[in-house]
This record gives structure tokens, sequence and C-alpha cells, in this order.
């Protein structure tokens, strides 16, 4: 989602913001840890409801990126197959713990994790991505480093998951911008409330116009009719970019909320807090190159910030080489 709105044409709109189809592919990465079984559980819901093949996979990290197995000593390949071993029994005792997750088989790699992790994505022709959030600030803030990176680098859809977030999600947040892709965001936002029975909450952030022209002296405001008329204008527009959905989910509980929350970091969060929500969904925008994706700044801060698990939503056609499987060079070295 990016900071200001952008203007979508009318016909864009109403294609980009009917019904999401069902994911036709789900990976879910796992290291064995316990928030990381909560992402198996919710990885194996999506996959239930939407009738489609859950892949497990680990990758275990290494700083030496093994190419041609014909160059490998016995010694160097006898190392490869116990960890490989290692971690198929690791996955064993794990799995016995989680409900329908016992018969599931785990594929294992060795490799850069973000390289790795998006390889099997790939290799599964994966259209969502699962992960558990592992923040070193937890219990409520940040994902982790490898997560957030594969947020950025994923050529399709991720799902964050707290580790409080076991079950059915109950308040979904989707934060929209009235671009295509927050309209692609919206219907994902939709899919899950619906199938979940959540209420939905259909946020756009603005910053109100008089606050920038009068940065320096906020105190002038402006009439109150020309703000009760951009209020307005704002609101309509939103229920014209929800309908679809309204019209598509007979009985969804949406909220549509314009909110005026410019003087705090992250409007998004913020709006999240207040209603208990335990989902955010939100489109990430970006442009590459050979290295990097930029997700847009509202993006990074809900995911730097968001106390609640997170759904990102990739563009139509978004490309990253990494993803791709065209960055090989760096797939064992150093990957921002």
């Amino acid at each position: 989602m990016s900071d200001s709105p952008t203007t979508t044409p009318a016909n864009t709109l109403t294609s980009a913001a009917t019904p999401a189809r069902p994911y036709t592919s789900v990976v879910v990465g796992t290291d064995f840890t316990p928030c990381s079984a909560v992402a198996v559980r919710q990885a194996l819901r999506i996959a239930a409801w939407s009738a489609v093949p859950l892949r497990v996979v680990h990758v275990i990290d290494t700083t030496v990126v093994i190419e041609l197995e014909s160059a490998l000593s016995a010694y160097q390949r006898a190392i490869r197959e116990n960890l490989i071993k290692d971690a198929q029994k690791a996955w064993s005792d794990f799995a016995a713990r989680i409900e329908g997750a016992a018969n599931l088989p785990i594929h294992v790699s060795i490799n850069n994790r973000i390289a790795g992790i998006l390889g099997q994505a790939r290799e599964h022709k994966a259209d969502l991505l699962v992960m558990g959030a592992f923040g070193d600030r937890r219990p409520d803030v940040g994902f982790g480093t490898v997560a957030t990176a594969c947020v950025r680098k994923s050529m399709t859809d991720v799902l964050l998951v707290r580790d409080t977030q076991a079950g059915p999600f109950r308040c979904v947040v989707a934060a929209v911008d009235f671009s295509e892709t927050s309209a692609r965001a919206l219907a994902r936002a939709a899919m899950f409330a619906a199938r979940d029975g959540a209420e939905l909450h259909v946020l756009h952030v603005f910053a109100a116009p008089w606050r920038l022209l009068h940065a320096q002296t906020p105190e002038l405001l402006p009439p109150v009719q020309l703000e009760k008329q951009y209020r307005d204008a704002l609101s309509r527009r939103l229920a014209e970019f929800v309908g679809p959905i309204t019209e598509a989910h007979k009985g969804l509980r949406v909220r549509a909320v314009c909110a005026d929350l410019s003087g705090h970091r992250s409007g998004i969060v913020e709006y999240a807090k207040s209603v208990s929500a335990d989902l955010i969904v939100l489109g990430t925008r970006g442009r590459t190159n050979l290295r990097d994706i930029l997700l847009g700044s509202t993006a990074e801060r809900a995911l730097d910030e968001s106390p609640c698990s997170v759904l990102a939503v990739k563009p139509a056609g978004f490309h990253h080489p990494l993803a791709a499987g065209e960055d090989t060079g760096g797939a064992g070295g150093r990957i921002q």
C-alpha cells in the first residue's frame, strides 16, 4: 500500500475488486519452532478450504552452496545426507504434535534460507507462501529478517502468522489506497473473512491536506464545510471501491472506514490495534532491479510494527530475479 491514493480507472477497479479465486498451491516454511507450528496450522486450514495441496519446506542454512554433487568427496556427501535425514526426523517428531500434519512430507534443501524458501515456492508453483513470525522484539513487534525479506522478494502472496494466531481469524483489516493492487488485497481479505466468518474492516488512511498546507501552523483549520465535503467524497469513493466485494459476499460483515491518522507513525497498525484485529491484509508496491524491491513505506511500517498476522498481496505480474531463480550468483552469499 502506498502512502498516497492513486487513481484507478473505473473498469479496472471493478474487475480487480471481484472475488479472489482460492489459492491453488500453498507452501509453508518451518524451522521446527513454536511459531512455525502455528504457521503450519494456518496453512493446513487454508489448504483445506481451498482444496489444494500443501507443501512443507525446510531450508538448512549454510554459508557454502553445494552446486555440483559430483565434485564432493564421500565425506562431504555424507554430511549433506545426514543433515537432510536429521531434518526429516525433526519434522516427523514436530508434525506428530500438529493435528493433520503427520502425513505431510517435508521438502528439505540446503541453501541460503531466503533463496531456499523462495526456490521451494517456485518449484511447487505456489501462489501463497506461509511463514511464522519470529521477530527479535516479541511478542508483538517485528517479523524477523528472513520473513520480511521473503515478503519483499516473493512473487506470490505471503502470509506471516503470529504465534498467537493458530485458529480462525475473527477481525480482518484490509488497508486500501484505491490502487489496483489494494483492490487485489481487498478481494483476498474478503475471501479470508468470508471463510472464517470474520468481520472485515476496509480501511483507507489519509493525511488531511489542510494539515499538510498548515504544517507550521496546525491551529489554522479549514472551514467545517470544506472538511466535511472532503471526508464525504472519500467515503463515497471508498463505498464504491468496496461495492463489488459486498455484492459478491452476501452476509459478510463489512465496515468501511476513512481515517485521518496522519499523526501516527503507522495509521494502519494503530487502527488494527484499536479493533483488536488478528489479520492485516495490504498490497505491496515495488520497483525491482537486480538487488531489491521497495515495498512502500506504509507496508514496511506494517511489517515492522504489526501486533497481528499480515497477508502481503503482490501486484499483478510482479517479478523478482531471486524468486524467479535468475539471481543464482548470490544464492549462497549475502542476500539483503
